[in-house]
């Protein structure tokens, strides 16, 4: 499907669209957000932090990030693991990941600083072509438009044609098409609240859309395949070994379970109870038959965990065959941990009163 302009009345349609978003923003958009600044940096960290990732979760992330490196210059010097601490409970860590590969890109090749043009900068690691046209655009170094999911949610209804791949091209012709030349950023950013405020995936609020008399799919009706059909919710089993010494150390270890909480710190994960078995008697360690396990379900986006968590208590380290180097207070933890892992550790204050 390609773009086809067929009349003088198609722009003034388009005008009309253009002012009425704007407008619409200038009174009712979210201007507080905490990166509405100018700074490249900073929209960078929050433009990477908002992929698959509500506002309202980010907002607490982004500041703790800003205050620990308020500048490049701060950030180039963190380490990874630095970085995936901070992120610990944000989740798609491959996010932090690539952050910190950009920061020694960034060292090589751009003397330090994030390029300020589009070809260089989509170049750079978890940069596409929309977090990059927001990054220019909102940083004041070019008017570019995007197709965010708000976006495409909001165009596709509009327009009332089906939200798939198959229209990715045509949807991004359209969005380009509406971008006005003056207020580029303002505007991509009434296109991204009108998504995530009125435009919402279940029920949306059409009757204080600003273009509602100009939304083809208000007036003849919604599609039934208009939202991308959500991938099905696999349930996994997940084993768990907890093992705490006599100092009350935990015995840590970097995870990577099948592409999911890689570079992350985390008590050691199996796949099934077989598995389980195998490690614990070869690092000599003897569970005791009647040991008690503890489930709990953790959701990520696509997945839904079902943990079981054996907790051990190490009389002496001389007799399992564990690094020493492993073992960590819990008050002097230096790596970024899962959210599953906190859960665990809080279990394991309560029920052994842990202060």
């Amino acid at each position: 499907m390609s773009l086809k302009i067929k009349s003088n009345s198609h722009f003034d349609t388009i005008s009309v669209i253009q002012e009425a978003l704007l407008k619409w923003y200038s009174n009712n958009g979210r201007h507080n957000l905490p990166w509405k600044v100018n700074d490249i940096y900073k929209i960078w960290i929050s433009e990477i932090m908002l992929q698959q990732t509500q506002v309202k979760s980010v907002i607490p992330y982004y500041q703790k990030f800003i205050q620990k490196y308020p500048t490049i210059s701060d950030l180039l010097k963190a380490k990874k693991n630095d970085i995936l601490k901070l992120w610990s409970g944000l989740g798609f860590y491959r996010r932090a990941e690539n952050i910190f590969k950009t920061c020694e890109i960034l060292k090589k090749k751009h003397n330090g600083k994030l390029p300020v043009n589009y070809d260089d900068l989509i170049l750079l690691p978890g940069i596409g072509k929309t977090t990059a046209s927001a990054i220019l655009t909102f940083s004041g170094n070019g008017a570019y438009s995007i197709l965010d999911a708000n976006v495409k949610r909001f165009l596709s209804r509009l327009l009332r044609i089906e939200n798939t791949t198959k229209n990715n091209k045509y949807l991004w012709d359209y969005s380009t098409l509406l971008l006005p030349n003056d207020k580029a950023s303002e505007f991509i950013q009434a296109y991204m609240d009108i998504g995530s405020m009125i435009c919402t995936p279940k029920k949306p609020n059409c009757g204080i859309c600003p273009v509602v008399k100009y939304c083809i799919s208000h007036t003849k009706g919604f599609l039934n395949s208009n939202e991308i059909n959500k991938p099905k919710i696999k349930e996994n089993n997940i084993w768990v070994m907890v093992l705490v010494n006599s100092k009350n150390q935990f015995f840590l270890e970097s995870v990577n379970y099948n592409g999911l909480w890689r570079g992350l710190y985390s008590s050691p994960l199996f796949k099934n109870y077989g598995e389980l078995s195998d490690w614990i008697k070869i690092h000599n360690i003897e569970l005791n038959k009647e040991h008690t396990i503890w489930k709990f379900v953790h959701h990520l986006s696509h997945i839904k965990f079902s943990f079981n968590v054996i907790f051990y208590k190490v009389k002496s380290n001389k007799k399992i065959s564990l690094s020493p180097d492993n073992w960590y207070n819990l008050s002097n933890i230096e790596f970024g941990m899962p959210k599953y892992q906190n859960k665990i550790i809080d279990k394991y204050k309560s029920i052994n009163d842990y202060n």
